[in-house]
């Protein structure tokens, strides 16, 4: 299914090849891209939308290039890094030292606190039938002192 955004610029996707960047329709305007391998990438974070918006090239800018596949590429071939030297620490930068840990209490103090009980529906009933049970037997009990008495 071809897609309805409007394609209004090309980046590099993180894969190497180039990738179309589309304009939603969607709630907000946000940017999508488009990858032939990576597929649809619709993150709406401000970070991400930003870095799309300042890295766009305009539709066609890595036509020619030599660094980028072009979109729909079976296979990036990997680019040579140029500038292979590296940095020296400076000596006058001094060493970060890793931070004192903090002391510890001499006394540590644990509370132990009960578990709640659960009570199940079993064990309800069970205590409704011995009050049932009971009212019962006080019931008679009284029906039975009236009968004897008078």
């Amino acid at each position: 299914m071809a897609s309805k955004a409007q394609v209004i610029g090309e980046i590099v996707c993180e894969c190497g090849r180039c990738a179309y960047v589309e304009q939603t329709k969607r709630k907000g305007d946000f940017l999508q891209v488009r990858c032939s391998a990576c597929g649809v990438d619709q993150r709406t974070g401000k970070t991400i939308q930003t870095r799309w918006k300042n890295t766009m090239q305009p539709v066609g800018h890595y036509h020619d290039s030599k660094t980028v596949a072009p979109f729909g590429a079976a296979t990036v071939e990997p680019v040579e890094d140029t500038k292979t030297d590296t940095i020296e620490d400076s000596p006058d930068t001094p060493k970060a030292t890793p931070p004192a840990p903090a002391a510890k209490p001499a006394i540590t103090r644990r509370e132990t606190i009960p578990p709640k009980r659960e009570t199940s529906g079993a064990a309800s009933l069970f205590g409704l039938g011995v009050f049932v049970v009971c009212a019962g037997a006080v019931a008679i009990g009284s029906e039975l002192m009236k009968v004897t008495r008078g």
